[in-house]
């Protein structure tokens, strides 16, 4: 039975790595959730799940509003921050700012479902922003949420 040279082993290492390298990048972009440390739940090409906290020059992504909101209040006390929360709309996110102590959202009609309590497996499907109560409204009746929409004040509230 022929052996490996060092050469061959040496060629064959580096052409599986460089195979590899490709699926270990695309892997590197998903993560735990830092607040409740479930998987975050990825974008599909019909829906944006992922919500991105932004302190600063960090960019932290989420499971889900609650979990960037709770963080914000607990990790973030201090500072201005911004949440792009994903509504109904694909692109078109909710945001929720915190500027000077004050919290608001954009756009101005933005309502918000979270389920209490809180279950952090499903967060991303009972914790949402919406632009609109008509759409948090449909959103809760097509997934059968015993919820109802709430205002940014209240989640706020919520929040812990």
């Amino acid at each position: 039975m022929k052996t490996l040279s060092r050469r061959a082993f040496m060629a064959a290492a580096l052409a599986l790595t460089l195979n590899l390298l490709p699926l270990n990048i695309a892997m590197a972009h998903e993560a735990d959730c830092p607040y409740c440390k479930q998987p975050v739940t990825q974008d599909t090409a019909t829906q944006d799940n992922e919500v991105v906290l932004k302190y600063g020059r960090k960019r932290i992504e989420y499971k889900c509003v609650y979990c960037a909101l709770a963080e914000a209040k607990t990790e973030y006390k201090s500072g201005d921050i911004s949440i792009a929360a994903p509504s109904e709309k694909k692109g078109e996110p909710v945001i929720v700012k915190r500027t000077g102590g004050n919290w608001s959202a954009t756009p101005s009609t933005a309502v918000f479902v979270a389920q209490t309590p809180i279950k952090h497996r499903s967060c991303q499907v009972t914790a949402r922003a919406f632009r609109t109560k008509g759409a948090a409204e449909s959103y809760i009746k097509a997934n059968n949420l015993k919820s109802q929409p709430i205002s940014l004040s209240q989640l706020v509230s919520l929040a812990k």
